[in-house]
Order: C-alpha cells, then sequence, then structure tokens
C-alpha cells in the first residue's frame, strides 16, 4: 500500500466473523478511521459516507441537534442560579408598572406604555444576557479545549476538529463561539441601546438574531460539507467519534 493514494480501503485488521469494512488509508499508513462497507451481494450504488480531506467522517444533522439539546439541558439549572440575582429586578419592574397602570385606569389617565415597561426592564435584561452567555462561553470553550467536544456532543458520539487537520486550538475555538452567538448577542445589545419607542426597530433586530441562530443551526442541512456558518467562519467540521 505504500504507492497507493489516499482513500477508503478493505481493512487490513478484519478479524474473522466480523462484518466486511473499509478503513482509511492516507497515503503513508492505515489510521484509526473505518466503517462498514457495502453489505456482499449488493447490487446498488452506495455513497460512502462524507468525510473530511483526511478521511474523518462527518457527523449528521440529527445527532448535532440532540448534542444542543443536551447540552441545553445540563447549562439550564447553571444558567436558573445565575439569574437570580436579577430575579428582584425584573419583579420589581414589572410590579411598579402594573401599579402605575391600573391606577391610570382608575384616575382615567393615560396608562403607562409598553414601550416605557421595555425601558425598565432593557438594563436587567441585558445584564442577564450577557451574564448567561459569559456562562455559555466558559462551557463551551473549557470542554472543547478539553475533549474537543462538549458533554452533549461526547453523549451522542461526536466531536469538532479543524476541517483539514485533526486539532483544536483556542483560537479556532473563540471563532466558532463568537460566529454561532455573536450576532444574536449584538443583536440583544442594540435593543438594549435603541430607543424603545421604535418598537418596529426593535422587533426587527431581534428577529434578524433569532433569524441567524435558525440559519446557522439548519444550514449543514443541505451544505456539502456539512458545515453550520459558524464551521465556515471557523474552518472546523463535527466529526464522529472514532470508537
Amino acid at each position: 500500500m505504500t504507492q497507493a493514494q489516499a482513500g477508503w480501503y478493505a481493512d487490513p485488521w478484519q478479524q474473522p466473523g466480523q462484518p466486511p469494512a473499509v478503513r482509511w488509508w492516507d497515503g503513508a499508513q492505515w489510521t484509526s478511521r473505518a466503517q462498514l462497507a457495502a453489505p456482499p451481494g449488493a447490487t446498488a450504488y452506495q455513497k460512502p459516507a462524507p468525510t473530511t480531506p483526511d478521511g474523518a467522517v462527518l457527523a449528521g444533522w440529527w445527532p448535532r441537534v440532540g448534542a444542543v439539546l443536551l447540552d441545553g439541558l445540563i447549562l439550564l439549572p447553571v444558567f436558573v442560579l445565575v439569574s437570580l440575582p436579577f430575579w428582584g429586578d425584573l419583579a420589581d419592574a414589572y410590579g411598579d408598572w402594573w401599579r402605575e397602570f391600573t391606577d391610570a385606569l382608575d384616575a382615567g389617565t393615560d396608562p403607562p406604555s409598553g414601550a416605557e415597561l421595555q425601558d425598565r426592564l432593557s438594563s436587567t435584561l441585558l445584564a442577564l444576557g450577557l451574564v448567561s452567555a459569559a456562562v455559555n462561553l466558559v462551557y463551551y470553550v473549557a470542554f472543547l479545549a478539553w475533549k474537543r467536544a462538549t458533554p452533549g456532543k461526547m453523549i451522542v458520539g461526536i466531536r469538532v476538529r479543524r476541517r483539514e487537520s485533526d486539532d483544536l486550538p483556542l483560537s479556532t475555538i473563540l471563532v466558532r463561539w463568537v460566529a454561532t452567538y455573536g450576532p444574536y448577542l449584538l443583536a440583544l445589545v442594540l435593543v438594549a441601546l435603541v430607543d424603545s419607542t421604535l418598537g418596529a426597530l426593535t422587533g426587527l433586530i431581534t428577529w434578524l438574531g433569532q433569524i441567524y441562530l435558525l440559519v446557522d443551526g439548519a444550514w449543514p442541512l443541505w451544505d456539502p460539507r456539512r458545515q453550520a456558518l459558524h464551521d465556515k467562519a471557523a474552518r472546523t467540521n463535527v466529526v464522529v467519534r472514532a470508537r
């Protein structure tokens, strides 16, 4: 095999009784990446699983979604705890606005508007959003730097790597996080800074931030390299973990 080009070949480490498998030859040596071959006697062409340039099998979309949901469940109690200091401010702002609203109705005067309530809540909601983002950043960066996978990804058996090489430097991790959550956080800050009387504009900014998260998450469905937008920015791929 010393002259063979990189590619999938019959697994030379195949054990008797095991189903037929193929193993990735990187052009110089056999790697640990292997997958089942086409079943014996299959007549239809079976397209091989998409891989990185050096043969790591790309993760499917559903495992990625499952990992995101699992990470969300893991982080939920942490988010609840870090939000505790803000609950009092939110309750006070809502309570004061409601009292002024009902008093105005009883007095026959103009009640405070929803824009006024948004003004009172904006700084607290922004602080809460930034603290939650900081927790997410620590969680994401720490686990990717340590294991190249968050707990959710480890559970479903996938991990993150650079597309062209099997490593994941800290700079790549940070770019990947910013490309994932940066636009949404920017929208959150803009909504807090924009005059609340411009309701249509603040609504549009919020909508754009949420749409970006949805489009980014769905992008691997049609991308030939199975990359989300944040993967493209960081030049990464999510791959199946070697067993």
